[in-house]
């Protein structure tokens, strides 16, 4: 059930919901005439992204934080990245009764995947930002900088993310995958549906570029672009092109100017 106590932050309002001994919050934008829902998934990002205000602007958005991301809790209750996004789709059902788009980014797009496989009447259209579920890169970079960022000199707000945050999600990732590739989420991706947008950036050092083709090959009505000159953290290094591209597909889905191909966002 919602709980009371809201708190404002930008243009919308923060709240929360309490879910399998989880109390996760949510930042929620109402326009005045929103034209659909959006429902995204954040981690290490919450309160940094600036993706859920633009889109607040047109949509409904609802933002989770993920559970063990983020400020909230460490998350030693989930036990696979499938039950914490049966987690998530019950958390959504709270607070968005309608169908929606679902736009998870990095750990987050694994967990909207998931998320559409256990719901796929409840999602309209799926944005994966950078998902992780994939072909990781096997070498770890030291510098955690140079892991997310194609420029970290240029990475603003996100740099001031605490290292904590940083380390309790990648706790958390590691328990839950082992850094292994999902291999049932592979086999399954021919049973998504819906349109779906799968972004990575051109310089991401996590996930292995052969990823995009698994996508693309398994999900029917997909499209793949490549973010140039971004790392994983696509919205730290080209923030522009990620909305842009984002917002543009939000609204236009199966008419997206990539069409049913890999495409390149240049400036």
């Amino acid at each position: 059930m919602t709980q009371a106590g809201q708190r404002h932050m930008a243009a919308g309002k923060e709240d929360h919901v309490e879910i399998d001994g989880f109390r996760i919050r949510y930042w929620a934008s109402d326009p005045p005439q929103p034209t659909e829902t959006v429902v995204l998934l954040e981690g290490m990002t919450w309160g940094v992204s600036a993706l859920r205000e633009v889109l607040g602007q047109q949509y409904r958005v609802r933002a989770f934080e993920l559970p063990g991301c983020g400020e909230s809790p460490i998350n030693t209750r989930s036990q696979s990245v499938s039950e914490l996004a049966r987690t998530l789709a019950q958390a959504t059902a709270q607070v968005v009764q309608e169908t929606y788009t679902l736009i998870g980014t990095s750990f987050g797009a694994h967990v909207a995947l998931w998320q559409t496989l256990q719901v796929p009447e409840k999602i309209e259209t799926l944005v994966l930002i950078a998902p992780t579920a994939f072909l990781l890169v096997d070498a770890m970079v030291e510098d955690m900088a140079r892991q997310l960022f194609a420029h970290p000199d240029q990475a603003h707000g996100f740099l001031s993310m605490a290292p904590a945050v940083v380390a309790k999600e990648q706790a958390l990732v590691q328990r839950l995958t082992g850094g292994r590739h999902d291999a049932e989420a592979e086999r399954r991706l021919g049973e998504i549906p819906c349109p779906t947008l799968v972004l990575f950036g051109s310089e991401d050092r996590l996930v292995a570029p052969e990823a995009a083709r698994l996508y693309r090959a398994r999900i029917s009505n997909s499209n793949i672009a490549f973010i140039y000159d971004a790392g994983h953290l696509i919205e730290a290094d080209r923030p522009e092109a990620l909305i842009s591209t984002v917002s543009d597909y939000v609204e236009l889905q199966e008419t997206f100017i990539v069409g049913r191909q890999s495409g390149i966002i240049n400036p």
